[in-house]
């Protein structure tokens, strides 16, 4: 017993992967009870439902309004939240709520959970977080029963409301409408309200809170000013490049007024990086507008938020050191502060890992559907790995086989990529260094 504390004190990773399987396998019992199911539902749907809803992704084997009553809802929304949140970061929450302390040892889970540096304000961090969840979730419910409650009446439009904005704040991709969003694509006030609520949640609690406190822009600290900028040009770039791709396809935005147009585009820009709410059919967008929203879903949203992928953040810190060697640069600066090379090397582990588990899972997920086109599959892992939730219209077509290796890449983006390898591997710091060499590369 003494040995099993000791491991996971040493090792902080293998308790928050543990805590995640667990409440993960009581969410798939619960929505494989008969109280949750409108009709008979597989042991393995239910646990992709569940995968789904716990990794924030909103990928779906069958149509949950169809399979699962209220509540089933219920628990899938609670999944969507604990999700969002995090199972450790929701852990505290209900120690400080029961008066517990929390020791050290949870303040270091805390801390690796969120990707923060030190234990130092962590209690306060998760608090805050908490505390912002609840106030934007509850501000887009309020917002959304405006429109709902007089189309869908009041308790099921004030259900459908609370359901979307947790849905929507927590990146999940989650709807109780059979054709997710499509019969609003239209609806500006949905469209603003859902896709500000995606913007806020993917942005990241620490930017929220830096924000918060600080009322200069100068004095915002280099990640927020990052986070800020480049969510504000992907987003932009994001949305041009769709509107262009799509004028002329009537599948998707041809047909509409221009305005229309440009809101069905944007809405689409916001949610394929982090979301997986969608307005317009995916399966009949073009292959250029695949292939981007692709690169849209691996590069994902901001550290510490809701959203996955291999973060903005990371990729604008390998697009600048690879800037700083073209200009022959020895330090990587952003808005005039250098960079520590360490997140560098960070940046790109998690880029050359994230590719290797997405091309290994795909070559598996090819194996196992040699009857599915090649590029819906791989839509659908990367997808799957930003925790996105978008489809090419082929998830209820995954044998049994599919669907697992889906659930497994499900699992690999709402963990990470470094959290798993460094499960698996032992600390080995080098006190020495050899004579340096040179090796010719490129």
């Amino acid at each position: 017993m003494e040995k099993k504390n000791k491991l996971s004190t040493r090792n902080p990773y293998l308790v928050i992967i543990s805590a995640f399987l667990v409440f993960l396998t009581i969410g798939t019992l619960l929505l494989y009870m008969p109280f949750s199911q409108k009709q008979p539902t597989s042991f393995v749907d239910c646990l992709f439902i569940a995968t789904s809803a716990f990794t924030v992704t909103g990928l779906a084997t069958i149509d949950i309004t169809a399979n699962f009553n209220y509540i089933g809802y219920i628990i899938i929304m609670i999944l969507v939240q604990a999700g969002g949140l995090g199972i450790i970061t929701l852990a505290m929450i209900v120690f400080i709520m029961l008066g517990k302390k929390v020791g050290f040892k949870g303040r270091s889970l805390a801390t690796e959970a969120l990707n923060q540096q030190n234990t130092g304000g962590i209690i306060r961090l998760v608090l805050i977080l908490f505390s912002v969840s609840l106030i934007f979730e509850s501000i887009g419910s309020l917002l959304l029963c405006l429109e709902w409650i007089p189309l869908l009446g009041f308790k099921r439009g004030l259900f459908h409301s609370v359901f979307t904005a947790v849905s929507a704040f927590n990146n999940a991709g989650f709807a109780l409408h059979s054709d997710n969003l499509v019969q609003f694509r239209t609806n500006p006030v949905i469209n603003f309200i859902i896709t500000s609520l995606i913007i806020i949640g993917g942005i990241g609690f620490t930017v929220i809170l830096d924000l918060y406190k600080t009322n200069h822009f100068k004095k915002l600290r280099v990640h927020t000013k990052v986070m800020l900028f480049s969510t504000l040009i992907i987003n932009f770039c994001a949305t041009l490049i769709i509107f262009i791709l799509e004028y002329g396809n009537k599948a998707t935005l041809g047909g509409h007024s221009t305005f229309d147009q440009f809101q069905m585009a944007y809405f689409q820009a916001i949610t394929t990086r982090t979301a997986g709410f969608n307005t317009i059919d995916i399966g009949a967008l073009t292959t250029p507008t695949i292939l981007i929203m692709m690169l849209l879903m691996f590069i994902g949203g901001g550290p510490t938020s809701t959203a996955g992928g291999i973060k903005l953040t990371t990729t604008v810190v390998i697009i600048f050191g690879t800037l700083s060697f073209i200009k022959q640069r020895e330090h990587l600066s952003l808005f005039k502060r250098t960079i520590d090379p360490r997140f560098l090397f960070k940046s790109l582990a998690i880029a050359v890992l994230s590719s290797g588990f997405c091309f290994t899972i795909v070559f598996c997920l090819v194996l196992a559907e040699p009857n599915l086109p090649f590029l819906p599959l791989m839509f659908e892992v990367i997808s799957a790995f930003g925790t996105v939730g978008l489809t090419m219209g082929i998830t209820g077509k995954l044998s049994v086989i599919g669907k697992l290796l889906i659930i497994l890449m499900m699992m690999i983006g709402k963990v990470g990529v470094l959290t798993i390898v460094l499960t698996f591997s032992r600390p080995n710091k080098q006190l020495y260094s050899y004579p340096k060499e040179d090796i010719l590369t490129g």
